[in-house]
């Protein structure tokens, strides 16, 4: 027996190998059966109540063979076996070892017919009732065994990121979907720990949720990150499960989705509602909460903030000259630089077409924003690289600060763009503070505004005349004609007053022709009336320079009114002439060889060089009355008058100083030799009535005699 037992342990202990044999399984039934008989033979054969283990080898046939006759045929076979030992013991072919039974005695033919019938019954009873079980059981385990393996594939096929790990944090299964987007597969991930592949930022809030699900709590929903092998970060959104067993935790299950392209739309999203899409700066909704910390900020730590108002001079010629394109380009640089002047702390944010608004918080004076107002204008002069061209813009801002103008943020808005307006009405490049009376001011703006249109259509735009007098003969040279606007309710508007308005509504280009024609007439009268012959001069805005049908304008004046070219003198501001050289030096050809005199007004102002006016097609630079203010003090303004008359006279250009008011102004230009001289010493602007009696008053000869 004790052989029996020690075989079977060694074949099943060996079971994997001796299993690669054919027929194994059926070989060891066969073998058992062969032991049980001679264990049953050698117990005393028909004495032997060893029989029952016949059975045995029964039940294990029915675990080991797969086929549920060949069970009933190991059950037959046991019961053949053991009737053939008993056959041979009755015709004593075992006749040495039989045994009586206890009381001495021996059984007839009968008895073990009996026995062996008994035997047979009882081992292919037991083999039917076993295979019939054994089938239900393989049955269940088979479906059972079929539903694990769907469940295993279910999850490891799973699109969502499913894994499972100790209540210590180590791993021990991740689905196909984890080992696709980590990079590893799960024989690396097996044994690590779940938390080396969160990211730093991240593991500590991670930790505390894992501990706390492994603890018992209960799993919401929450967002992580997974760091894959290439060290790209992977944003995940799901729970923890825990998993028990006999009550104790066993393992702690995650289920996760990849929802980084949703988190990437969200901040796309974002993005796209909190900042301009050109620049990428804050835009107009999420300035407005940028500007509801500064009042937080300046609240609690009691100190200031401020608002500046920017909106760039000219920028509408610039795009409208050069395209869009360029356009875009340039606020792309302007965006930048404003960028680098502002501190982490401060916002800029483009509000408009060429509107920026800056907030500066945790100020402690005025005086601190009116520096970085400097700051950002000088920055802002410099040029422009785009594309092929060099373009020079400026800007116009207005500073509002809270709480000291207002301490309601809408109305430190409006007032940031009052005092910007204001700023703007003085000129290119300037700032002003917030004052009370740029109220009114507003108030005088929003009237004009609403009103120009009208005024146009009624004729209410008048021309003045200033004369140009050469220093030298004393002669009046030319009549530059100056726009005025008689309103109804304001009186006489001066055009530094409304032309930024005409600019910024569009009607600037209207208004320009009106005022080319109405001067071209104005002069063709005069001389056919036989009074005299001057020249005519008439300002023009980078608007009208912008228009491809500018050129064709010019000529139609000229035609309609009948004025010879040479008796029209067209002014453009430096700061127009250098916004685009290039397309200037275009247009001024095409102007000159119409006849037309060309004046560079404002010089001194704007960022032209000598190589670049060389290129210019000009006959006169008209200095800037902010030089000429102080020329008789022998000061800096005395150098630049001075440098800018020795440029004129190296170009071959004649100079015209405008804005003389004092003798000894006039004295200072004749000792430099300048060619002309306009201003309050002469003559103030005056109506076309006038003219002639201020000619006959000069006594005025040749050209500029009054005939």
């Amino acid at each position: 027996m004790a052989a029996v037992i020690g075989y079977n342990a060694l074949y099943h202990f060996r079971y994997p190998l001796v299993s690669r044999i054919p027929a194994a399984d059926r070989l060891q039934v066969l073998l058992d059966m062969l032991f049980v008989t001679i264990i049953v033979h050698f117990s005393g054969g028909s004495a032997s109540w060893f029989w029952p283990v016949y059975l045995l080898v029964t039940v294990e046939a029915a675990f080991v063979l797969p086929r549920e006759r060949e069970v009933w045929a190991m059950g037959a076979l046991g019961g053949m076996v053991y009737g053939s030992l008993l056959s041979a013991e009755y015709a004593g072919v075992f006749a040495n070892v039989a045994m009586p039974f206890a009381d001495g005695t021996t059984r007839d033919i009968l008895f073990l017919v009996l026995i062996w019938l008994w035997v047979a019954l009882l081992n292919t009873v037991v083999a039917v009732i076993l295979t019939f079980l054994m089938s239900v059981i393989r049955r269940e385990t088979r479906l059972l065994r079929e539903s694990e393996e769907r469940l295993e594939e279910f999850i490891d096929s799973a699109s969502d990121l499913i894994y499972s790990a100790y209540p210590d944090g180590e791993l021990f299964y991740a689905n196909r979907s984890v080992q696709g987007l980590v990079g590893y597969s799960l024989e690396e991930l097996a044994g690590q720990q779940l938390f080396e592949l969160i990211p730093a930022r991240n593991r500590t809030r991670f930790m505390e949720e894992f501990r706390r699900i492994a603890a018992g709590g209960e799993s919401d929903l929450f967002e992580t990150m997974f760091v894959t092998r290439d060290g790209r970060e992977v944003s995940l959104e799901g729970h923890l499960t825990l998993s028990r067993k006999a009550g104790e935790p066993v393992a702690v299950w995650g289920s996760f989705r990849d929802v980084t392209e949703r988190i990437l739309a969200q901040k796309q999203l974002y993005h796209l509602a909190h900042y301009d899409i050109l620049t990428n700066l804050p835009n107009r909704a999420l300035l407005l909460d940028r500007m509801q910390h500064a009042k937080s900020r300046a609240k609690r730590e009691k100190c200031r903030a401020a608002l500046l108002f920017l909106d760039l001079d000219r920028f509408k010629v610039i795009n409208d000259t050069l395209g869009h394109p360029v356009g875009d380009q340039l606020l792309v640089s302007v965006a930048n630089r404003l960028r680098a002047c502002c501190r982490e702390s401060d916002t800029v944010a483009r509000v408009g077409g060429d509107e920026f608004i800056i907030v500066l918080e945790g100020l402690k004076e005025r005086g601190d924003a009116e520096k970085f107002a400097a700051k950002v204008m000088h920055r802002l002069i410099e040029p422009h690289k785009i594309e092929d061209h060099e373009l020079f813009v400026t800007g116009s801002v207005g500073i509002a600060l809270y709480p000291d103008d207002d301490t309601d943020l809408d109305n430190l808005l409006k007032k940031a763009d009052i005092a910007m307006y204001a700023a703007k009405g003085v000129g290119n490049n300037m700032f002003r503070c917030y004052d009370s009376y740029m109220d009114e001011n507003a108030h005088r703006r929003f009237v004009m505004e609403n009103g120009m249109r009208r005024a146009l259509e009624n004729g209410d735009f008048l021309l003045y005349y200033q004369p140009k007098v050469n220093l030298v003969t004393g002669e009046i040279t030319a009549m530059e004609a100056l726009v005025r606007w008689d309103h109804a309710e304001l009186g006489i508007i001066a055009p530094s007053d409304f032309i930024p308005l005409a600019e910024e509504t569009g009607l600037i280009i209207p208004l320009g022709e009106w005022v080319l024609r109405q001067a071209c007439a104005q002069n063709k009268w005069w001389q056919d009336q036989g009074h005299f012959r001057l020249r005519v001069a008439v300002n023009l805005s980078g608007y009208q320079l912008q228009q491809a049908e500018f050129l064709e304008v010019v000529r139609r004046a000229l035609a309609d009114t009948g004025l010879d070219p040479q008796y029209l003198e067209l002014e453009i501001t430096e700061t127009v002439v250098m916004q685009n050289p290039d397309f200037t030096v275009r247009l001024l050809d095409q102007l000159c060889e119409m006849g037309i005199h060309i004046s560079i007004d404002d010089f001194g102002t704007g960022y032209s060089s000598l190589s670049h006016l060389k290129r210019f097609s000009v006959n006169t630079l008209k200095m800037d009355k902010s030089f000429v203010k102080g020329v008789a003090e022998n000061g800096p303004d005395a150098a630049i008058a001075t440098a800018i008359i020795s440029m004129g006279r190296s170009l071959n250009l004649s100079v015209i100083a405008e804005g003389v008011e004092t003798e000894g102004q006039l004295e200072f230009l004749k000792k430099t030799e300048c060619d002309e001289v306009q201003g309050f010493l002469f003559s103030k602007p005056i109506p076309p009535e006038e003219v002639l009696r201020f000619m006959k008053g000069r006594g005025a000869h040749d050209k500029g005699r009054a005939e």
